[in-house]
Order: C-alpha cells, then sequence, then structure tokens
C-alpha cells in the first residue's frame, strides 16, 4: 500500500510538471505571436511567420489543455480510490465488529453470582444447544432452614431474630418466612443471614439454629415438665411438708426447657414436674422417700 502511495504521488508530480511546461510553452507562444504581429504591422516580417506563430500557440493551448485535462483525472482518481480504500476499510471494521459481536455470544456467564455447583459437560466436549452445561449456587440467597415442632409454630413471626452455628463460627439471623404446611408434626422455617454472607457455606449443610421468641426478665419460671400438656397447665402439684398439693396454675411464655409461672406459685416452691398423672387429680398426695 505505502508502494501504492508513493507511485501515485510520483504520477502526479509528473503531471504536474507537464502541466507547468506546458502553461510555459503557452505563454511563449502567445508572447511569439504579439511580436511577430508587431513586426508583420511594421512590415519587417512576412504574414506566413504569423500564421506559423498562431498554429504554434494553438498546439501549446491544447497541450495546455491536456495537461491541465490529465491532471484533473488524476485527481478524481485518487479521490475515487481514496473513497474505496475508505469504504473497504469500514467494512473490514463492521466485519471485525460482527466477529467479536459472535466471540462476545459464544461466552458463558451465569445469571448469577455465585459458585459453581456440578458440571454437566467435558471440558473440549460437544455441546447441543441449550444443553445444561454447569449448575451455579446463588450464595447471596442462601437460607438455614429449620424444622419447628408444630407446638411452637404458632410463636414464630417473619422477622424474629436468631442465631445460626457452624463451621465454629456464629452469625445473625433473621426468620424469613414460615410455611403453612405442616408435616409430621412440624411446620418448616427458614432463616437468612443478617449482614454480610459468610464464606465456606454450601447447600444441604447442617447448620445449628436457635430462634429468639420471646424476652423476658425478672421472670417466675419452673423446668417445662409434662404437667405443662396435661389438664392445659392449670394445674401443678407443690411438695410440702412431704405432701404433693394440688394448686390453680396459669402459665405465660413457654420454651423447651422452661415455661413462665404468672399466677398459683412463689419463688422457692417445689414442683412435680413429671409422674403427676399417677395422682389422679388427688387434692393432696402423701410421698414417701
Amino acid at each position: 500500500m505505502a508502494a501504492g502511495r508513493g507511485r501515485r504521488r510520483q504520477q502526479r508530480a509528473q503531471t504536474q510538471s507537464n502541466l507547468e511546461t506546458a502553461t510555459i510553452a503557452q505563454q511563449s507562444a502567445r508572447n511569439d505571436l504579439r511580436r511577430q504581429t508587431q513586426a508583420f504591422e511594421a512590415g519587417a516580417s512576412a504574414r506566413m511567420q504569423v500564421d506559423q506563430a498562431q498554429d504554434a500557440l494553438a498546439r501549446a493551448e491544447v497541450a495546455l489543455r491536456q495537461a491541465s485535462g490529465l491532471l484533473g483525472l488524476q485527481d478524481e482518481a485518487s479521490k475515487f480510490e481514496l473513497q474505496a480504500k475508505r469504504q473497504a476499510f469500514e467494512r473490514q471494521q463492521l466485519n471485525v465488529q460482527d466477529l467479536l459481536r459472535q466471540v462476545e455470544e459464544l461466552a458463558v456467564r451465569s445469571p448469577v453470582d455465585g459458585q459453581v455447583g456440578q458440571l454437566f459437560i467435558t471440558d473440549r466436549a460437544s455441546a447441543a444447544k441449550d444443553a445444561k452445561l454447569m449448575s451455579v449456587v446463588d450464595l447471596s440467597a442462601l437460607e438455614v432452614q429449620m424444622q419447628v415442632a408444630e407446638s411452637f409454630a404458632r410463636e414464630l413471626q417473619p422477622g424474629m431474630p436468631g442465631a445460626i452455628q457452624g463451621n465454629g463460627q456464629q452469625w445473625k439471623g433473621v426468620v424469613s418466612s414460615i410455611s403453612p404446611e405442616v408435616v409430621n408434626n412440624e411446620v418448616a422455617a427458614r432463616l437468612r443471614f443478617e449482614g454480610k454472607l459468610p464464606e465456606q457455606l454450601r447447600q444441604n449443610q447442617r447448620l445449628s439454629v436457635r430462634v429468639l421468641l420471646d424476652h423476658r426478665e425478672r421472670v417466675l419460671s419452673v423446668a417445662r415438665g409434662s404437667f405443662v400438656d396435661e389438664g392445659g397447665g392449670r394445674i401443678a402439684y407443690v411438695l410440702k411438708d412431704g405432701r404433693a398439693e394440688k394448686r390453680s396454675i396459669r402459665l405465660g411464655s413457654q420454651s423447651l426447657a422452661k415455661v413462665e409461672v404468672l399466677q398459683g406459685l412463689q419463688a422457692g416452691d417445689q414442683v412435680v414436674i413429671s409422674g403427676a398423672e399417677l395422682f389422679k387429680g388427688a387434692d393432696s398426695v402423701v410421698i414417701s422417700q
């Protein structure tokens, strides 16, 4: 391409030189015709010399027009060639853009940020259209599922705080959803991580979960026992002077380990938390050691 440009410059320079030579020749022929005409009018030369000078001027003008026209043709040819080269360059740019687009379409991108879970195809193997290549786990949406006893499910509410333990660490969590379906006397609930998502977690990993249903200070409580479920938690037997006396009580909040006592008991009372069904509802029972 550089050699072609150099050749075109050389040709134009030659044509420009020819045009300048023709211009000089035309001017010289015009001057000679003026001198011959003045000499003829003065009677110093013959008519034939004037005619010869006119013919020489005509030839010089023809040569000048030809040189000028040739230079114009070369300039137009250069413009057309430059335009053709520019169009060819633009076509190549479009081809490159189309190839880049095709290469871009070959890139495999996951719709979510996460970790590769499973590969469904080996490296460098041919894949059919719309075939599965891999599975990606969206760790930003990772949640912990827990099974809650039906008796406690009614206490759960979305937004309740919780604690998640695993891998020797503990993270804060929040109850995100509660299933309305009861399966095997259990309800499924989910906790999402609060704040930054922990690393090194995976699907189906077992973790320990604790949800704070309620928090109360300075309450009277006893260990949870069978008396809570028997009789609806309205009766308890209190040990006093070797006897178990029946009392009416009223319970409040309950957990797996303890229950809150609102009425019927005082601090320091010893309560029969299991085996009270053997008393058969008696008001007072003697306890033998």
